[in-house]
């Protein structure tokens, strides 16, 4: 349950409406005032555990916490893939097959033929063998990080939190 308390319009629903005068409730929020202060540091406290417990070498979490922590939103995470084919069965239709072709116009979207109810095919190049290996030298994913941010302290963050035979690269951008 994720409660979130407005005391200052908790006082204006608990007054009866005959009540309400803009005094007394000006007077009646001002007692409440500590209350909700002390409300918005126990929310951010617990945003901040909540996210802590979970953090995880997962890189869409790492670059949520990456984010949040350093207050810089051009961090960014490249994971490396090996572009292999999506295949799907058989009997999940032809929605799930993969188009792919050795001519590069033919990666381009083309209309299908006239009869066919899907109205664009979407072809999706394949990568060579160790093709993307050698972008990431033998890493599992990169850390883009703008200049403004140290880089020691992502690594010691990155490390904290990775799995263990897991590789990254730092690149400042």
């Amino acid at each position: 349950m994720n409660l979130k308390v407005n005391y200052l319009n908790l006082v204006r629903q608990l007054v009866p409406p005959h009540k309400r005068q803009p005094n007394r409730l000006n007077f009646l929020r001002s007692l409440l005032y500590p209350l909700q202060q002390l409300f918005n540091s126990f929310r951010i406290w617990r945003e901040h555990s909540r996210m802590m417990i979970n953090v995880n070498s997962q890189t869409a979490i790492l670059l949520g916490y990456l984010r949040r922590k350093y207050n810089e939103p051009k961090i960014r995470i490249e994971t490396f893939s090996n572009r292999l084919l999506l295949v799907g069965l058989l009997r999940e239709g032809s929605g799930m097959w993969p188009g792919f072709s050795l001519n590069e116009e033919d990666l381009l979207v083309h209309e299908p033929e006239q009869g066919n109810r899907e109205e664009y095919i979407y072809l999706q190049p394949v990568a060579l063998e160790y093709e993307m290996e050698e972008k990431y030298n033998g890493a599992d994913f990169i850390v883009y990080i703008p200049y403004t941010v140290d880089k020691d302290q992502i690594t010691a963050e990155i490390e904290k939190y990775k799995q263990v035979l897991l590789k990254y690269i730092i690149i400042q951008e």
